[in-house]
């Protein structure tokens, strides 16, 4: 399964915003094209736990899935 990026990511990821950790910012740079489990298994297994957190905090979401 392949997330996506929310405009909220888009917005962490321009210059002048520093909200998360240097971590976060390069697995929210690596989402496109990278499967689930291939991003939970970065960063030595801590990956699936920072996956969680930015799906919760709004960075990332399942395609399927539609914001209201």
């Amino acid at each position: 399964m392949l997330l996506q990026k929310t405009k909220k990511a888009d917005l962490e990821l321009s210059p002048s915003v520093r909200s998360l950790s240097l971590r976060e910012r390069s697995l929210l740079l690596l989402v496109e094209g990278k499967r689930l489990v291939q991003l939970q298994a970065m960063y030595n297994g801590v990956g699936a736990q920072m996956v969680e957190d930015l799906m919760r905090q709004g960075y990332l979401v399942h395609p399927e899935i539609t914001l209201a």
